[in-house]
């Protein structure tokens, strides 16, 4: 059956979807992965505690604090790839380019990552994740599958859920329930899991 478009995803799973951090928001990624304290870093640091608290800032602060954020990350990425080049760099790097609305960019700092290291699993995932973004599930579906399969990965129940949003993509419904499932045996607390099987379990039956 041929997709019809995103919202059958969106409906089932809004606009959840999981890159190579361990959280879907920018505060946690940088406290957990930044490499050296450099006044990059430290306009990061400045900027996450305000914006993690953006109910009280108008929209406009946020917006540039925002855009402020991403460029300091971006430098500090394209820095340290300089200095001393790995897939993670270039993985998070891909994370910058996509939150700038640069996909095909991420994409390609993406496969960078799999050049150097093709047993890191996240920047598969990752490919996988924009790709479906762009609303190419059939082409995302191999990239998942290998993010599932890497040697190193963590955490591994991301490429599960993003699978099951190809699938959901296809309309191919089991097999979207199948990766939910699979989801929640890797990580049986993960709540984005377990509301889409609900909801995907609603709409079947």
């Amino acid at each position: 059956m041929k997709p019809r478009s995103n919202s059958t995803i969106f409906s089932i799973c809004g606009g959840n979807f999981h890159l190579f951090s361990r959280y879907p928001h920018p505060r946690p990624v940088i406290r957990y992965r930044l490499l050296s304290c450099t006044p990059w870093t430290f306009v990061l640091l400045t900027l996450a505690k305000p914006c993690a608290n953006y109910v009280s800032m108008s929209m406009e602060t946020l917006t540039r604090a925002w855009e402020v954020l991403q460029d300091a990350y971006q430098a500090q990425m394209e820095s340290s790839l300089e200095v001393h080049p790995t897939a993670e760099a270039h993985t998070f790097l891909g994370w910058t380019y996509h939150f700038q609305g640069r996909v095909e960019e991420a994409i390609a700092e993406c496969k960078r990552a799999i050049e150097l290291d093709p047993e890191f699993g996240n920047p598969y995932n990752d490919i996988g994740a924009y790709l479906i973004e762009l609303g190419q599930f059939e082409e995302a579906i191999p990239w998942l599958e290998r993010a599932t399969e890497a040697r190193r990965y963590e955490p591994r129940h991301f490429p599960h859920y993003n699978l099951g949003r190809a699938y959901l993509g296809k309309e191919m419904y089991s097999h979207a329930m199948r990766c939910f499932q699979e989801a929640l045996e890797i990580e049986p607390r993960y709540s984005l899991a377990r509301q889409a099987l609900a909801s995907l379990r609603r709409l079947v039956n």
